[in-house]
């Protein structure tokens, strides 16, 4: 007879119970308190951090791998050219909205400024609404073209190491799971092969990193 194991708590339960924790451990920790000369807050800020940066290190490999698959499984032909069309017209559209709402919210209500005068001095803050105001004062609609500009990148490598172009890695990917499908079948099987490894590890990754999500929220929320 076999002793019975009690079911896991879910992830979404750990990580409650890891953010109920965590604020009044940083509240009494503050950011002086430790012991043997290491404080808290340093500790803290290492685990939160960590566990950032185990995730943003599992972003491009990941989007990467499962865009090639995806699109080489869809393959070549109108189905791939009317998703590619469908998804261009809702990228351009979604971000022209964007771009329209972010332009009337700031001349219209006018974020960060209060009585008319900059409130950060009042919020301790670095910038002020005039600061902001000026970043994107002249912006308008017609930056939409810098997006689609900034989507075919110089170097696919390079784009691969900046947090502000996946963009660009989902265009690479894209073109580059379609046009796996026209090369021979030999050259194409070894291809699909490889991606759909790098895929399903990457997913095995994903899923032991956010075992240990509880601990990095922990430290984010503490700190």
């Amino acid at each position: 007879m076999t002793a019975s194991t009690s079911p896991r708590l879910a992830l979404h339960w750990q990580i409650l119970i890891a953010i109920a924790l965590a604020v009044p451990a940083g509240l009494l920790a503050g950011e002086d308190a430790g012991i043997l000369g290491i404080s808290f807050y340093s500790v803290f800020d290492f685990v939160g951090t960590l566990f950032i940066n185990a995730l943003k290190m599992l972003i491009v490999p990941l989007i990467a791998s499962s865009m090639i698959v995806g699109v080489a499984n869809i393959g070549g032909g109108g189905a791939l050219g009317r998703l590619g069309g469908r998804t261009a017209f809702f990228y351009a559209s979604t971000s022209l909205a964007a771009i329209v709402v972010g332009l009337v919210i700031v001349n219209v209500v006018r974020p960060g400024i209060a009585d008319g005068a900059p409130a950060g001095d009042r919020l301790a803050l670095e910038a002020d609404g005039a600061d902001v105001s000026a970043l994107i004062g002249d912006r308008g609609p017609g930056d939409i073209v810098q997006i689609f500009l900034r989507m075919v990148p110089e170097n696919v490598f390079a784009a691969a190491g900046d947090n502000g172009a996946i963009l660009s890695v989902i265009f690479f990917s894209l073109l580059f799971g379609y046009f796996m499908t026209k090369i021979d079948v030999v050259h194409r099987q070894v291809l699909m092969s490889f991606w759909k490894g790098v895929f399903e590890v990457m997913t095995k990754l994903t899923e032991w990193i956010m075992t240990l999500a509880p601990i990095g929220v922990f430290g984010l929320v503490a700190k």
